[in-house]
């Protein structure tokens, strides 16, 4: 922006700025100097061309524009400097600008006149507004979500909280000084070696500073939070601070644990009833085997449904048993599994239908070929998610299935794609498919068990399964399995 001077009889030197409005008045209101954006300002009001010399009484008084220049200038003009803001509409846009009003004296003190400087703030107005709902709607998300964040100067040992942090720990702004120690001292004694370990680590390795412990408030009430933050250095490579947040996870931790401990006690439920079961299916299964068929029809129906029911009952306990040992299947067992050698077992496991049905398989390993679990639990999952899709084909049309592999960040994706006659899949229905002995649809024979093994056997694997159909085009199984075990 280019600025020049202009220096008048009574020493008022004024700016020439292009955007803002500055000009000077002696004790009587008459214009003694200003600049270019006051002449347009002036015209604009509809007061023509401004002449040294001219009355500014009117113009203060009958212009909207200039109308708050009455009450500052008088006030000026009494040794009192003033800035007021005012609020105007142009172009159909409400604009805020800023009068500052400075008296100015001669050689002896006395007051000689006024100078008037006028700047449009209205950017500075709205980018003020903006930055103060941005932290208004931060605070609501943080009272919303329960999390505050925090910032540690690690050379001066010094922590500084949000007003929700210290809300989290019950601690009272002012009165509580943040440091490291205080904060050790929160932490529940059996959960500080963790936080210390994780805390230094972060350091370190330069990686995300991220923990769920416990802390004791004053009154001895027991909190669980997430700590996430990240640390900073200098430009030698030494940590300098740490930021990040903490988010209260009580409620969630306990309903965790609530439904841990009622999965046990219903996966205790189960097996004391089938335990229980067994001995009289196997009493009513074995008469069935000795009892003497074809002397009375009526008595052979009867004695057919039983059994054909016991069986059912029986089969329905051995998929309890297996879904209860998939969920509590032992990790520590779990390898690194390469596909290439899952696909020969499910091709030998396979061939009878590959052949029959005429399916086509084909398989893109190129990007991926590892995942982390039990080989039996990968084979069981390719075996019945290519067995669904042979069993789902069109009527007369062969299936194709295509399998491939796609590597992210953080993750493994495998996707089985087919041909077969798909469906509408609503939400409520992809929950469905994945139930014990739900089904796609009644087509075709079988429980429904399936999927629900491939369900159960994929989470056991820390992993999840997702599903997209459309009828009379296909469906596409994706499997989502962690990375982080992968060498």
């Amino acid at each position: 922006m280019k600025h020049k001077h202009i220096l008048i009889d009574n020493k008022v030197e004024i700016v020439e700025d292009r955007d803002d409005a500055v000009w000077a008045m002696d004790v009587d209101y008459k214009l003694t100097a200003f600049n270019t954006s006051f002449g347009d300002r002036l015209s604009k009001a509809g007061w023509g061309k401004p002449e040294r010399g001219m009355d500014l009484h009117p113009v203060y008084q009958s212009a909207y524009f200039f109308n708050p220049c009455s009450k500052g200038c008088a006030q000026a003009l009494d040794r009192y400097p003033t800035t007021s803001k005012h609020t105007f509409e142009e172009n159909g846009e409400l604009t805020v600008h800023e009068f500052s009003f400075q008296p100015f004296m001669n050689n002896f003190g006395e007051v000689i006149g006024c100078c008037i400087w006028q700047k449009d703030i209205s950017q500075v107005v709205k980018n003020t507004h903006r930055l103060q709902e941005s932290e208004r709607r931060y605070r609501e998300a943080q009272e919303i979500t329960v999390f505050g964040h925090w910032n540690w100067d690690i050379r001066e040992d010094k922590i500084s909280w949000s007003n929700q942090l210290f809300r989290i720990f019950e601690q009272e702004p002012g009165k509580f000084d943040a440091t490291f120690d205080a904060l050790m001292k929160i932490i529940h004694p059996e959960d500080r070696d963790g936080f210390v370990e994780d805390v230094q680590d972060s350091i370190k390795k330069n990686r995300m500073h991220d923990v769920i412990h416990r802390i004791v408030l004053d009154n001895g009430n027991i909190r669980y939070v997430h700590q996430k933050g990240r640390p900073f250095y200098d430009e030698n490579g030494k940590p300098y601070r740490m930021a990040g947040t903490t988010q209260d996870v009580t409620k969630d931790v306990l309903a965790n644990q609530q439904i841990v401990e009622q999965n046990h006690e219903l996966q205790n439920f189960v097996r004391i009833i089938s335990h229980n079961l067994r001995g009289p299916i196997s009493n009513v299964l074995m008469l069935s085997k000795i009892y003497e068929w074809g002397k009375d029809p009526m008595n052979d129906d009867i004695v057919k449904k039983i059994e054909h029911t016991t069986e059912a009952l029986d089969q329905t306990i051995k998929d309890l048993h297996l879904s209860l040992s998939l969920k509590s299947a032992d990790r520590e067992k779990f390898r690194e599994v390469h596909l290439k050698d899952v696909m020969k077992d499910v091709d030998g496991l396979l061939s009878e239908e590959i052949t029959k049905y005429k399916a086509t398989i084909r398989t893109d390993f190129t990007k991926m070929d590892l995942v982390f679990g039990a080989k039996s639990y990968v084979v069981n999952i390719f075996y019945n998610l290519i067995l669904n899709a042979i069993n789902y084909a069109k009527e007369g049309i062969p299936a194709i299935i295509s399998i491939n592999t796609e590597e992210l960040v953080d993750s493994i994706l495998i996707r089985f794609t087919d041909n077969g006659i798909g469906m509408e899949l609503t939400p409520e229905k992809e929950r469905k498919i994945f139930d014990m002995y739900g089904r796609l649809s009644g087509a075709t024979e079988g429980k429904g068990f399936g999927l629900y093994l491939v369900k159960t056997q994929v989470e056991a694997m820390d992993g999840k399964i997702e599903v997209q159909s459309e009828k009379d085009v296909g469906t596409t199984f994706t499997l989502i399995f962690p990375k982080n075990h992968i060498t």
